[in-house]
Protein backbone atom coordinates (compact mmCIF):
# COMPACT_ATOMS: atom_id res chain seq x y z
CA UNK A 1 0.00 0.00 0.00
CA UNK A 2 1.21 3.50 -0.87
CA UNK A 3 1.98 5.15 2.48
CA UNK A 4 1.06 8.51 1.02
CA UNK A 5 -2.28 7.43 -0.42
CA UNK A 6 -5.31 9.29 0.87
CA UNK A 7 -7.43 7.18 3.19
CA UNK A 8 -11.02 8.20 3.77
CA UNK A 9 -12.29 8.23 7.34
CA UNK A 10 -14.92 5.66 6.44
CA UNK A 11 -12.35 3.19 5.18
CA UNK A 12 -11.37 0.40 7.60
CA UNK A 13 -7.75 0.50 8.78
CA UNK A 14 -5.40 -1.80 6.90
CA UNK A 15 -4.87 -5.15 8.64
CA UNK A 16 -1.82 -5.34 10.86
CA UNK A 17 0.99 -7.54 9.60
CA UNK A 18 1.32 -10.51 11.97
CA UNK A 19 4.74 -10.58 13.59
CA UNK A 20 7.16 -13.31 12.64
CA UNK A 21 7.57 -15.57 15.66
CA UNK A 22 10.77 -17.49 16.24
CA UNK A 23 10.57 -21.17 17.14
CA UNK A 24 12.73 -23.20 19.45
CA UNK A 25 13.01 -26.54 21.23
CA UNK A 26 14.54 -27.77 24.46
CA UNK A 27 17.05 -30.56 23.80
CA UNK A 28 18.43 -33.20 26.13
CA UNK A 29 22.18 -32.63 26.30
CA UNK A 30 22.67 -36.14 27.73
CA UNK A 31 21.11 -37.77 24.67
CA UNK A 32 23.55 -39.74 22.50
CA UNK A 33 21.62 -38.33 19.51
CA UNK A 34 22.12 -34.70 20.45
CA UNK A 35 23.91 -33.69 17.26
CA UNK A 36 21.27 -35.42 15.12
CA UNK A 37 18.57 -33.72 17.18
CA UNK A 38 20.13 -30.36 16.43
CA UNK A 39 19.94 -31.07 12.72
CA UNK A 40 16.33 -32.24 13.02
CA UNK A 41 15.40 -29.14 15.00
CA UNK A 42 16.84 -26.99 12.22
CA UNK A 43 14.84 -28.97 9.65
CA UNK A 44 11.68 -28.24 11.64
CA UNK A 45 12.32 -24.52 11.32
CA UNK A 46 13.70 -23.85 14.79
CA UNK A 47 15.96 -20.85 15.04
CA UNK A 48 17.03 -21.54 18.61
CA UNK A 49 17.60 -24.46 20.96
CA UNK A 50 17.86 -24.53 24.72
CA UNK A 51 20.66 -26.57 26.22
CA UNK A 52 21.21 -27.34 29.88
CA UNK A 53 24.59 -26.71 31.46
CA UNK A 54 24.35 -29.39 34.18
CA UNK A 55 25.80 -27.88 37.32
CA UNK A 56 25.97 -31.15 39.27
CA UNK A 57 27.88 -32.92 36.49
CA UNK A 58 30.10 -29.97 35.66
CA UNK A 59 31.09 -29.27 39.29
CA UNK A 60 31.07 -32.53 41.24
CA UNK A 61 33.24 -30.79 43.84
CA UNK A 62 33.46 -27.18 44.92
CA UNK A 63 35.96 -24.94 43.14
CA UNK A 64 36.63 -27.51 40.39
CA UNK A 65 34.99 -28.34 37.09
CA UNK A 66 34.80 -31.19 34.61
CA UNK A 67 36.19 -29.98 31.32
CA UNK A 68 34.54 -32.81 29.40
CA UNK A 69 31.09 -31.43 30.23
CA UNK A 70 31.98 -28.07 28.76
CA UNK A 71 33.68 -29.65 25.74
CA UNK A 72 30.51 -31.62 25.02
CA UNK A 73 28.43 -28.45 25.17
CA UNK A 74 30.96 -26.52 23.12
CA UNK A 75 30.67 -29.09 20.33
CA UNK A 76 26.87 -29.01 20.50
CA UNK A 77 26.73 -25.22 20.46
CA UNK A 78 29.22 -25.01 17.58
CA UNK A 79 27.12 -27.52 15.64
CA UNK A 80 24.01 -25.47 16.31
CA UNK A 81 25.73 -22.33 15.09
CA UNK A 82 26.77 -24.14 11.92
CA UNK A 83 23.13 -25.02 11.30
CA UNK A 84 22.03 -21.42 11.73
CA UNK A 85 20.49 -22.17 15.14
CA UNK A 86 21.20 -20.04 18.21
CA UNK A 87 22.10 -22.01 21.36
CA UNK A 88 20.56 -20.71 24.57
CA UNK A 89 21.97 -22.05 27.83
CA UNK A 90 20.06 -22.82 31.04
CA UNK A 91 22.37 -22.73 34.05
CA UNK A 92 20.30 -24.32 36.83
CA UNK A 93 18.44 -27.63 36.97
CA UNK A 94 16.45 -29.36 39.71
CA UNK A 95 19.53 -31.42 40.65
CA UNK A 96 22.13 -29.08 42.12
CA UNK A 97 25.59 -30.27 43.22
CA UNK A 98 25.46 -32.34 46.38
CA UNK A 99 28.18 -30.29 48.04
CA UNK A 100 26.18 -27.11 47.40
CA UNK A 101 23.00 -28.71 48.72
CA UNK A 102 24.79 -30.06 51.80
CA UNK A 103 25.80 -26.52 52.75
CA UNK A 104 22.21 -25.27 52.57
CA UNK A 105 21.78 -24.67 48.85
CA UNK A 106 19.69 -21.63 48.00
CA UNK A 107 18.09 -21.83 51.43
CA UNK A 108 21.26 -20.38 52.94
CA UNK A 109 21.94 -16.82 51.80
CA UNK A 110 25.71 -16.93 52.38
CA UNK A 111 26.10 -20.27 50.63
CA UNK A 112 24.09 -19.12 47.62
CA UNK A 113 25.95 -15.81 47.42
CA UNK A 114 29.32 -17.57 47.60
CA UNK A 115 28.81 -20.29 45.00
CA UNK A 116 26.04 -19.42 42.57
CA UNK A 117 27.76 -16.33 41.07
CA UNK A 118 30.99 -18.30 40.67
CA UNK A 119 29.10 -20.94 38.70
CA UNK A 120 27.51 -18.29 36.47
CA UNK A 121 30.92 -16.71 35.87
CA UNK A 122 32.42 -20.09 34.99
CA UNK A 123 29.70 -20.86 32.44
CA UNK A 124 29.95 -17.39 30.92
CA UNK A 125 33.72 -17.80 30.59
CA UNK A 126 33.55 -21.27 29.02
CA UNK A 127 30.52 -20.85 26.73
CA UNK A 128 29.92 -17.13 26.34
CA UNK A 129 31.55 -16.97 22.91
CA UNK A 130 28.91 -19.35 21.52
CA UNK A 131 25.83 -18.35 23.52
CA UNK A 132 22.85 -16.99 21.65
CA UNK A 133 21.14 -16.25 24.94
CA UNK A 134 20.92 -17.16 28.60
CA UNK A 135 18.16 -18.61 30.79
CA UNK A 136 19.78 -18.58 34.26
CA UNK A 137 16.98 -20.69 35.73
CA UNK A 138 13.48 -21.82 34.93
CA UNK A 139 10.18 -22.16 36.81
CA UNK A 140 11.28 -20.47 40.06
CA UNK A 141 7.99 -21.12 41.86
CA UNK A 142 8.07 -24.86 41.20
CA UNK A 143 11.76 -24.92 42.09
CA UNK A 144 11.05 -23.20 45.40
CA UNK A 145 8.42 -25.78 46.32
CA UNK A 146 10.86 -28.61 45.63
CA UNK A 147 13.46 -26.99 47.84
CA UNK A 148 11.16 -25.83 50.65
CA UNK A 149 7.52 -26.97 51.02
CA UNK A 150 5.20 -24.03 51.54
CA UNK A 151 3.00 -24.44 54.62
CA UNK A 152 0.97 -21.26 54.74
CA UNK A 153 -0.09 -21.86 58.35
CA UNK A 154 3.25 -22.84 59.86
CA UNK A 155 6.98 -22.24 59.91
CA UNK A 156 7.22 -23.50 56.33
CA UNK A 157 5.70 -20.26 55.03
CA UNK A 158 8.46 -18.22 56.68
CA UNK A 159 11.21 -20.46 55.33
CA UNK A 160 9.62 -20.54 51.91
CA UNK A 161 9.46 -16.75 51.87
CA UNK A 162 13.15 -16.56 52.75
CA UNK A 163 13.98 -19.00 49.97
CA UNK A 164 11.98 -16.99 47.43
CA UNK A 165 13.94 -13.90 48.43
CA UNK A 166 17.22 -15.76 47.96
CA UNK A 167 16.10 -16.88 44.48
CA UNK A 168 15.30 -13.30 43.50
CA UNK A 169 18.78 -12.27 44.68
CA UNK A 170 20.29 -15.18 42.73
CA UNK A 171 18.49 -13.97 39.61
CA UNK A 172 19.82 -10.45 40.12
CA UNK A 173 23.33 -11.79 40.60
CA UNK A 174 23.14 -13.81 37.40
CA UNK A 175 21.87 -10.77 35.51
CA UNK A 176 24.79 -8.65 36.69
CA UNK A 177 27.22 -11.22 35.28
CA UNK A 178 25.49 -12.20 32.05
CA UNK A 179 23.95 -8.98 30.76
CA UNK A 180 25.49 -7.41 27.70
CA UNK A 181 26.35 -9.27 24.53
CA UNK A 182 23.34 -11.60 24.22
CA UNK A 183 19.84 -11.60 25.74
CA UNK A 184 19.06 -12.85 29.23
CA UNK A 185 15.54 -14.31 29.55
CA UNK A 186 13.41 -15.40 32.45
CA UNK A 187 11.26 -18.52 32.29
CA UNK A 188 8.56 -17.86 34.87
CA UNK A 189 6.09 -20.63 35.65
CA UNK A 190 3.02 -18.43 35.72
CA UNK A 191 -0.40 -20.07 35.97
CA UNK A 192 -3.84 -19.27 37.36
CA UNK A 193 -4.14 -19.76 41.12
CA UNK A 194 -7.88 -20.04 41.85
CA UNK A 195 -9.04 -20.37 45.46
CA UNK A 196 -9.42 -23.93 46.67
CA UNK A 197 -12.50 -23.02 48.69
CA UNK A 198 -14.85 -20.15 49.52
CA UNK A 199 -13.71 -19.23 53.01
CA UNK A 200 -11.55 -16.13 53.57
CA UNK A 201 -8.44 -18.16 54.40
CA UNK A 202 -8.57 -19.92 51.04
CA UNK A 203 -9.07 -16.62 49.25
CA UNK A 204 -6.08 -15.12 51.06
CA UNK A 205 -3.92 -18.14 50.30
CA UNK A 206 -4.83 -17.98 46.60
CA UNK A 207 -3.74 -14.33 46.54
CA UNK A 208 -0.50 -15.34 48.25
CA UNK A 209 0.28 -18.06 45.70
CA UNK A 210 -0.62 -15.68 42.88
CA UNK A 211 1.82 -13.09 44.20
CA UNK A 212 4.64 -15.64 44.43
CA UNK A 213 4.04 -16.85 40.88
CA UNK A 214 3.33 -13.54 39.18
CA UNK A 215 3.66 -10.35 41.18
CA UNK A 216 6.96 -11.09 42.91
CA UNK A 217 8.79 -11.42 39.60
CA UNK A 218 6.83 -9.10 37.32
CA UNK A 219 6.70 -6.32 39.89
CA UNK A 220 10.31 -6.77 40.96
CA UNK A 221 11.60 -6.66 37.41
CA UNK A 222 9.40 -3.62 36.76
CA UNK A 223 10.36 -1.43 39.73
CA UNK A 224 13.10 -3.23 41.67
CA UNK A 225 11.00 -3.90 44.79
CA UNK A 226 10.78 -7.40 46.28
CA UNK A 227 7.26 -8.12 47.55
CA UNK A 228 6.87 -11.45 49.34
CA UNK A 229 3.73 -12.06 51.40
CA UNK A 230 4.54 -12.05 55.11
CA UNK A 231 7.78 -10.11 54.62
CA UNK A 232 8.52 -6.41 54.48
CA UNK A 233 8.89 -4.94 51.02
CA UNK A 234 12.44 -4.02 50.11
CA UNK A 235 14.28 -2.53 47.19
CA UNK A 236 16.99 -4.69 45.64
CA UNK A 237 19.75 -2.98 43.72
CA UNK A 238 19.86 -3.80 39.99
CA UNK A 239 16.64 -5.84 40.07
CA UNK A 240 14.67 -3.26 38.11
CA UNK A 241 14.85 -4.18 34.43
CA UNK A 242 17.01 -7.25 35.20
CA UNK A 243 16.20 -9.15 32.00
CA UNK A 244 16.18 -8.57 28.26
CA UNK A 245 13.24 -10.89 27.61
CA UNK A 246 10.36 -11.81 29.91
CA UNK A 247 10.04 -15.54 29.28
CA UNK A 248 7.05 -17.53 30.48
CA UNK A 249 6.68 -21.27 30.99
CA UNK A 250 3.01 -22.10 30.42
CA UNK A 251 0.70 -24.97 29.48
CA UNK A 252 -2.78 -23.44 29.45
CA UNK A 253 -4.52 -20.03 29.47
CA UNK A 254 -1.80 -18.73 27.15
CA UNK A 255 -3.49 -15.65 25.74
CA UNK A 256 -4.72 -14.36 29.10
CA UNK A 257 -1.29 -14.94 30.61
CA UNK A 258 0.47 -13.02 27.87
CA UNK A 259 -1.80 -10.02 28.29
CA UNK A 260 -1.37 -10.05 32.07
CA UNK A 261 2.42 -10.14 31.82
CA UNK A 262 2.45 -7.37 29.22
CA UNK A 263 0.28 -5.26 31.54
CA UNK A 264 2.04 -5.94 34.86
CA UNK A 265 5.64 -6.69 33.92
CA UNK A 266 8.58 -4.61 32.72
CA UNK A 267 8.65 -3.11 29.25
CA UNK A 268 10.40 -6.02 27.60
CA UNK A 269 9.63 -8.39 24.72
CA UNK A 270 8.02 -11.70 25.70
CA UNK A 271 8.82 -15.30 24.91
CA UNK A 272 6.90 -18.49 25.65
CA UNK A 273 8.09 -21.95 26.63
CA UNK A 274 5.21 -24.31 25.96
CA UNK A 275 4.62 -27.86 27.19
CA UNK A 276 1.51 -29.32 25.52
CA UNK A 277 -1.18 -30.97 27.62
CA UNK A 278 -3.03 -34.13 26.62
CA UNK A 279 -2.88 -37.89 27.08
CA UNK A 280 -2.43 -38.71 23.39
CA UNK A 281 -0.44 -37.32 20.51
CA UNK A 282 -3.70 -36.24 18.86
CA UNK A 283 -4.76 -34.30 21.94
CA UNK A 284 -1.37 -32.66 22.32
CA UNK A 285 -1.42 -31.70 18.64
CA UNK A 286 -4.83 -30.11 19.05
CA UNK A 287 -3.68 -28.16 22.07
CA UNK A 288 -0.58 -27.04 20.17
CA UNK A 289 -2.71 -25.77 17.30
CA UNK A 290 -4.89 -23.93 19.81
CA UNK A 291 -1.77 -22.44 21.41
CA UNK A 292 -0.70 -21.01 18.04
CA UNK A 293 -4.11 -19.43 17.56
CA UNK A 294 -3.87 -17.80 20.99
CA UNK A 295 -0.34 -16.47 20.61
CA UNK A 296 -0.92 -15.13 17.12
CA UNK A 297 -3.98 -13.20 18.28
CA UNK A 298 -1.95 -11.59 21.04
CA UNK A 299 1.60 -11.49 19.64
CA UNK A 300 1.65 -8.04 18.06
CA UNK A 301 -0.03 -6.32 20.99
CA UNK A 302 2.01 -7.93 23.77
CA UNK A 303 5.38 -8.03 22.01
CA UNK A 304 5.79 -11.80 21.82
CA UNK A 305 8.93 -12.77 19.92
CA UNK A 306 9.29 -16.56 20.11
CA UNK A 307 7.78 -19.87 21.19
CA UNK A 308 9.89 -22.78 22.45
CA UNK A 309 8.36 -26.22 22.91
CA UNK A 310 9.43 -28.90 25.37
CA UNK A 311 10.28 -31.74 25.46
CA UNK A 312 11.76 -32.56 22.07
CA UNK A 313 11.77 -36.37 22.02
CA UNK A 314 9.61 -38.97 23.70
CA UNK A 315 11.05 -40.29 26.94
CA UNK A 316 9.82 -41.75 30.23
CA UNK A 317 9.71 -38.18 31.54
CA UNK A 318 7.24 -36.97 28.91
CA UNK A 319 6.06 -37.06 25.33
CA UNK A 320 7.76 -34.81 22.82
CA UNK A 321 7.31 -33.67 19.24
CA UNK A 322 9.33 -36.60 17.83
CA UNK A 323 9.31 -40.27 18.72
CA UNK A 324 12.25 -42.19 20.15
CA UNK A 325 13.05 -43.13 16.53
CA UNK A 326 13.01 -39.41 15.65
CA UNK A 327 9.86 -39.58 13.54
CA UNK A 328 7.98 -36.29 13.70
CA UNK A 329 4.60 -36.93 15.30
CA UNK A 330 1.34 -34.96 14.96
CA UNK A 331 2.35 -32.62 17.78
CA UNK A 332 5.62 -31.91 15.99
CA UNK A 333 3.85 -31.14 12.75
CA UNK A 334 1.38 -28.89 14.57
CA UNK A 335 4.27 -26.99 16.12
CA UNK A 336 6.28 -26.72 12.91
CA UNK A 337 3.26 -25.60 10.90
CA UNK A 338 2.08 -23.03 13.44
Amino acid sequence: MDPFAVQHLSDPPPPATPPTLGKGVVLDVASPRLLDDLALAAELGCGQVRLDVPWRAAQPRAATFDGDVFEHLHIAASTARGLGVAPWFRLLQPTVPLWFDNEGGFGDARNAAAWWPRWVELVADRLGDLAGGWVPFEAPYAMSLRLQPDDADGNGARKHGELMHHLVVAWRDAWRILRGAVPVATSLDVAPEPPRGDDPRELAEARRRDQLRWGLWLGGLRDGVVRIPGRAEMELADLEGACDVVGLAMRTDIEAGLYRVADQGPDRPLSLTYRPVGDTDTQRAQHTQAMWHEVRRAAAEVGLRSVTITPFADSPAGRGIVTTNRDVNDTGHAFADG
